[in-house]
């Protein structure tokens, strides 16, 4: 058996790209014949390194395609030669609606070798070039093998637009063994009670996290927060188009002093700085940095966007202790009930540590490794 993963280079390592790494150093050491095709813009193109293509050849082979444009003639002739050329058993793998158009142009439709997809989702904004991304993805997905989806969130949207269930294989992704920290390392931080309190957000600086809301929601916490038993800062990680944006408003609203604009940064190293992850995207699907957190004995408050309820138990209604929560649902774009929940944590951060220690074993307790890279395997033999 032989996969070939195709994605479009972006020359960044954020969550579905993160993702897709793991998935495919896991199939690597199960010992899976597997390469990796990365479509490069001409435009993205430049002398500097890839930090994508570099992490992927740490792993597996890695072959260029150019693509000049949205779509390339050249590069569907030169993905069905690869295929076609790696004899029967071949199979692919596309992630992201550029590769998921190439690769069933270049199959002509699943009929010369089998296309699968995975879907880590949409921006679903009413801009007229999103909407045609979107259509074209759709209309791509349709002629796949099989869609592989990574929460219930996108399951019922495909469903909601037409996808039989023999279309869609539900595979959430997994946290490997290796990547959990020691419980020394996620101990650490909550035990110096000197270190300030602080509430972080990691991810693209793009519109679709919303680090407005978060940044409004610590304005009002700082007027909560007057008698707060310790200081608290904020730690903003990633790199985006909005980050002139961001930097302005955090200025705005007099939160220079508290707020850390740390560009990309290592996950490992943001945990060891953060106390609480703030996730406050409007749409999500399985978001990486939440599965980290919850490694890191790090609760989540998080917004209800897509799939993260399924990952977070937030604390039952009215009066009950919360036994049983790994963080804080909230709505979205609601700054004001984001900073009551950081509120809660700053005053009580004993119960933030009890509720990242819930994060961690309800981690642990949830679908291993082995059993995502299992159902992969399955389900790339059953299309062979």
């Amino acid at each position: 058996m032989k996969v070939f993963f195709l994605m479009q280079d972006t020359r960044a390592l954020y969550g579905a790209e993160r993702a897709t790494l793991r998935l495919v150093d896991g199939l690597a050491r199960a010992g899976l014949g597997v390469h990796v095709l990365l479509l490069e813009e001409a435009r993205l193109a430049s002398a500097a390194p890839s930090p994508l293509a570099d992490a992927f050849r740490a792993i597996a082979p890695v072959e260029t395609i150019p693509v000049a444009g949205r779509l390339s003639r050249g590069a569907v002739r030169r993905i069905r030669g690869i295929l076609l050329s790696a004899g029967p058993g071949a199979l692919l793998h596309s992630t992201g609606y550029k590769a998921d158009v190439h690769a069933v142009l270049a199959s002509r439709s699943s009929t010369l070798f089998p296309v699968v997809s995975t879907v880590h989702g949409w921006l679903f904004r009413r801009d007229i070039k999103e909407c045609l991304f979107l259509a074209a993805n759709l209309w791509a997905l349709r002629r796949c093998s099989r869609v592989i989806v990574l929460s219930a969130f996108y399951e019922n949207y495909l469903r909601r637009h037409g996808f039989t269930p023999l279309q869609l294989a539900r595979i959430p992704t997994a946290f490997p063994p290796e990547a959990i920290p020691p419980e020394d390392a996620t101990s650490a931080l909550w035990a110096d009670t000197s270190a300030p309190f602080t509430f972080g957000m990691l991810g693209r600086l793009s519109e679709e996290k919303d680090h407005a809301t978060f940044l409004r929601a610590a304005a009002r916490l700082s007027r909560l927060a007057d008698k707060a038993p310790r200081p608290w800062r904020l730690l903003i990680a990633g790199d985006g188009p909005l980050r002139g944006r961001i930097a302005r408003l955090t200025a705005r609203l007099g939160l220079s002093d508290r707020a850390t604009l740390a560009g990309p940064m290592d996950s490992a190293d943001f945990f060891r700085r953060t106390h609480v992850l703030v996730q406050c995207s409007r749409v999500e699907n399985q978001p990486m940095s939440v599965m980290e957190a919850m490694s890191w004995t790090r609760p989540a408050i998080a917004t209800r966007a897509g799939g993260l309820p399924e990952w977070i138990v937030p604390p039952p209604s009215g009066d009950a202790p919360d036994r049983e929560s790994t963080g804080w649902l909230v709505p979205l774009r609601d700054p004001a009930a984001l900073a009551d929940a950081m509120h809660r944590c700053l005053l009580s951060p004993g119960l933030a540590h009890a509720t990242g220690l819930r994060a961690r074993a309800h981690l642990l307790e949830a679908p291993g490794y082995p059993s995502m890279l299992g159902d992969h395997i399955g389900l790339y033999a059953a299309l062979l």
